[in-house]
């Protein structure tokens, strides 16, 4: 669960803002803004979510800076500690005394810092949510309106998650390279020799990109010629973003016309600033994404010319996708709400599930699967796709 993974993080103090009020719309309000949000997916042709932890707290996972964040209780905890350690300064002057209350207080604080793990599920046993199942949903399932599955007639096409939980993967009809994985998984571990990667049905130990203790038994060329030691897949503080995740996060945020941020504070960089990206603004070459004219992207022309018997040439136009913007759906403000096109104030399984009812899903959308049919292993290749699965 969340708080036994923050305690593996090593200490960190800028954490950005914790604790801030959470916000709700007024129904009448909600009600105007998921119509204008179902209005804002039809348009777009392309359209990529960026999810955080306020996804996956109904499942029972603590986020991070909400008012019971695990960044929220630690900084409440260290306030009180600091707070007990000034009062015991001025009520004892005998310097022994102070050197014991010293020593007190540090062990107090350290215990603080860590928090109490004790009340959360285990990510083990976490199930993922109305939103989870409702995003694979729109990813894998063709809009209502074009049942015969045309190319582009889905109204959702990349996922990119901050989360470490594991939840999306155990919606098993994402395929894996229709997700970009930013901060890592508590259940993955991958070869760096191969790439290939192995998910487990129980949490890795390890947090740092650190070896597990278990090495590579089916990778390589021939296939089992791998024998490279595994590692974990989750980012400490200080870790760089893995490179195949975070370039196709980018290219699919530059196709993209539409980018919702469902959960997500917006305060770590640099995930935060994918949503820009969905204004036109942003740090990627957009040029490095060639995707289908109907999003943009580049289209043949013929350029004719004058001179009789001359043969006419062809040339590469760019066509670059219209820009919709990005809308935030989370409960606290962020650093990105003034250019946004929408900002919902509502649980986002409230906004998710009322959504899919005005995209034109039926109630029997929501099989709501809860078993973990997971595999133990996946295998990826160096561009970081599917070995075996070959869709767009």
């Amino acid at each position: 669960m969340s708080a036994g993974y923050a305690e593996r993080l090593k200490e960190y103090p800028n954490k950005g803002k914790c604790g801030l009020p959470e916000n709700y719309d007024t129904s009448r309000s909600l009600s105007s803004k998921i119509s204008t949000l179902a209005q804002l997916m039809n348009q777009s042709c392309y359209t990529v979510v960026l999810t955080g932890a306020g996804i996956s707290t109904s499942a029972g996972i603590p986020d991070f800076r909400g008012p019971n964040g695990i960044w929220t209780r630690e900084q409440q905890r260290l306030m009180k500690v600091k707070k007990k350690k000034k009062r015991k300064r001025v009520e004892n002057n005998d310097d022994n005394d102070q050197s014991e209350q010293q020593q007190q207080n540090d062990n107090e604080q350290q215990q603080s810092s860590k928090g109490s793990s004790s009340n959360s599920p285990s990510f083990v046993t976490a199930k993922p949510t109305l939103t989870h199942r409702a995003l694979a949903h729109l990813i894998t399932n063709n809009t209502p309106q074009h049942p015969n599955h045309n190319k582009n007639q889905y109204y959702l096409h990349h996922l990119i998650t901050q989360n470490i939980d594991g939840l999306h993967g155990k919606t098993t009809s994402l395929p894996r390279n229709q997700l970009s994985i930013l901060h890592g998984d508590i259940f993955t571990e991958k070869c760096p020799t191969c790439h290939k990667e192995y998910i487990r049905n129980y949490e890795i130990s390890t947090i740092g990109l650190q070896p597990t203790g278990r090495y590579c038994t089916s990778g390589g060329d021939p296939p089992g010629s791998c024998t490279g030691a595994l590692i974990d897949t989750l980012l400490d503080w200080e870790d760089a973003l893995p490179e195949v995740d975070w370039e196709q996060s980018q290219v699919e945020c530059a196709k993209a016309e539409l980018i919702l941020c469902l959960g997500t504070s917006l305060r770590i960089e640099p995930a935060g600033g994918l949503c820009m990206l969905g204004t036109g603004v942003g740090y990627v070459d957009a040029g490095a994404a060639e995707w289908d004219l109907d999003c943009g992207g580049y289209l043949d022309v013929v350029a004719t010319t004058k001179k009789k018997g001359k043969k006419k040439n062809k040339k590469r136009q760019q066509v670059m996708p219209k820009k919709l913007g990005y809308v935030i759906v989370n409960l606290q403000e962020t650093p990105y709400d003034d250019g946004a096109t929408l900002v919902i104030r509502a649980k986002v399984d409230d906004v998710m599930e009322r959504l899919m009812s005005k995209l034109g899903y039926g109630s029997d959308w929501d099989g709501n699967d809860d078993d973990d049919d997971r595999v133990d292993e996946h295998d990826q290749g160096q561009d970081g796709k599917n070995g075996d699965d070959d869709e767009d």
